[in-house]
């Protein structure tokens, strides 16, 4: 699985949604039809995106706001009327809450939707609330979900990311789940993502690409058979990807994924060190 990103077709949805939308949902909107032009990563009706940004009410005021695909929506098809905006303030408050049923807290999420008219938010929304990060996404990637539904799945999700990836045991979605997720993203400090254990996997970044392409190099990471990174002892631009380098295995995938022959594109270095390496280096080159 490779970055499906075009700055040609970025600039595109810009021009075509940015001047009613702003560009930061324009990108949002891209990214997320990126992520559902996948089938690898949407299983079971895919997953959830949002962006967090400023809301200007009728008098005038700023409110921070939180931006999040709506509940039945499809991420491959989705509109930016498909991303309703909440009061993110508010939605934060309620963190300090010890429980929270899902019929109330889908009557918090309406209550506090900056149109009333706009399509019920995800069940997920107080994840994406929780959390400090500007842009969020969250899949349920095959590949993550045949390592982490198995018996030692933890372990076997530890082995493959190493300690740039969060994990959370099972919890079921809703209240108790965003809550869960906030902490663990606090408790691990530095981490580029975070994988719900039997469920899926979360990334996010500064900027609509970084988080896609965090989750889309995630994902190729699990799906390599031997897990190994970038070539050992090269300098961090050599691994201008966080992707599998299967060549010894796979050569015929790896001269597809790296473009490099097979003899050069065997990996024998830590994950945890790649992927810091390369998303540094994607966010130096403005990728």
């Amino acid at each position: 699985m490779r970055s499906r990103w075009s700055d040609e077709e970025a600039a595109a949805v810009v021009a075509r949604y940015g001047a009613r939308w702003g560009e930061e949902l324009a990108l949002r909107t891209y990214t997320s039809r990126l992520l559902g032009a996948e089938d690898r990563l949407v299983l079971h009706g895919g997953g959830n995106t949002s962006v967090k940004g400023i809301f200007t009410n009728r008098l005038g005021e700023a409110i921070a706001a939180l931006y999040v695909k709506a509940s039945g929506h499809d991420l491959a098809t989705l509109e930016p009327e498909g991303l309703p905006g909440l009061d993110l303030g508010y939605l934060r408050k309620l963190r300090a809450l010890e429980a929270l049923d899902d019929e109330a807290m889908a009557g918090e999420l309406r209550t506090h939707l900056f149109d009333a008219r706009s399509a019920t938010p995800s069940l997920e929304t107080l994840v994406h609330a929780f959390l400090p990060e500007k842009f969020v996404d969250h899949t349920h990637a095959d590949a993550i979900l045949a390592l982490s539904n198995q018996i030692g799945g933890e372990r076997l999700v530890r082995e493959a990311l190493g300690d740039d990836v969060a994990v959370l045991g099972y919890v079921r979605p809703g209240f108790q789940l965003a809550r869960a997720v906030a902490d663990a993203y606090e408790a691990n400090a530095g981490c580029r993502g975070m994988v719900w254990m039997r469920h899926g996997l979360m990334t996010w970044g500064p900027t609509a690409r970084a988080s896609y392409e965090t989750m889309i190099d995630a994902r190729a990471a699990y799906a390599c058979p031997r897990r190994r990174r970038c070539p050992s002892g090269r300098p961090s631009h050599a691994c201008d990807r966080w992707r599998p380098c299967c060549a010894a295995a796979w050569p015929s995938r790896a001269a597809t994924r790296t473009g490099r022959t097979a003899g050069r594109s065997c990996c024998r270095s830590s994950p945890r060190r790649c992927w810091r390496s390369s998303t540094a280096t994607g966010a130096a080159s403005g990728r």
